[in-house]
């Protein structure tokens, strides 16, 4: 089922769900995985995005679906949409640019669930008010999307709705990111055995506790590069990195720029 909004279009499909050709599209793309593993290629990487996740595609990111498991869930939002909802939420950037990952989060998850279960009733909406439903909805996804979804319009890893223990963890490496944190060191905060503490972190946030430390470690940097002129390495090392090498790599994954890069884009951009 596709179906079109003034501002780009929702798909919900049970076929096709297998590997097809490269494209890139002029919108923003949210892919959601309802059930089971969707694997995708993209001109970066290969992102493999679990039950419950999602991967936000920015304007003309080259990508190719692989694989999707018995159902495929996307939106696509027009550009000067988001960047309307951005200026209103005062997001100042000339384009939103999320990052490249597969992610959780509760909020968009209901408003996914909903959404999904509405289109899917066989009986009641028409197809004009299920279309007329889903364009008066949108809105409400691109202000998720811009809380929730990471990019570099975040100086914080966005998080909602974690259990209190999770939520002991996630404040206490907020407040002290930059040292050396241990998974044993995250399972005392928690009160949970470290294998119980890893899996309960990620079932809540999508990814592993040391994944988690890292790209916040990534995204508290961001606001180093544009707006200081500290060395690569002194940022590296002062967000919590062991060295450069392993900050410029995963930098580069998750944002397709080096972070040399990325400061001169936003520099000449600003």
């Amino acid at each position: 089922m596709i179906l079109n909004h003034s501002n780009g279009l929702l798909l919900m499909r049970h076929d096709n769900l297998g590997e097809r050709s490269w494209r890139s599209d002029d919108c923003y793309k949210l892919i959601f995985s309802p059930i089971g593993k969707g694997i995708y290629q993209t001109n970066q990487r290969d992102v493999s995005i679990d039950t419950s996740h999602f991967m936000i595609l920015n304007p003309g990111h080259e990508h190719r679906q692989v694989y999707v498991k018995e159902e495929k869930f996307l939106v696509e939002i027009k550009q000067p949409l988001l960047k309307d909802v951005a200026d209103q939420l005062g997001i100042n950037m000339r384009e939103p640019e999320f990052a490249l990952l597969s992610y959780k989060n509760a909020h968009l998850n209901k408003w996914i669930s909903f959404i999904r279960e509405y289109i899917s009733l066989s009986e009641g909406p028409t197809l004009e008010t299920k279309e007329f439903f889903i364009d008066n909805s949108i809105t409400q996804l691109a202000i998720l999307m811009l809380q929730y979804g990471p990019g570099v319009h975040h100086e914080e890893l966005p998080h909602s709705n974690l259990p209190g223990n999770i939520t002991n963890v996630v404040d206490a490496v907020r407040q002290s990111y930059d040292i050396n944190w241990s998974l044993d060191d995250m399972a005392a905060l928690s009160g949970l055995n470290k294998f119980q503490f890893a899996h309960t972190f990620k079932e809540e946030t999508g990814l592993s506790p040391y994944s988690w430390l890292q790209l916040y470690r990534l995204v508290r940097s961001q606001h180093l590069l544009k707006q200081t002129k500290e060395s690569i390495l002194s940022i590296a090392l002062t967000v919590g990195f062991k060295n450069v090498s392993s900050y410029n790599n995963l930098f580069k994954k998750v944002y397709g720029r080096t972070p040399t890069e990325f400061r001169l884009f936003y520099r000449k951009n600003s």
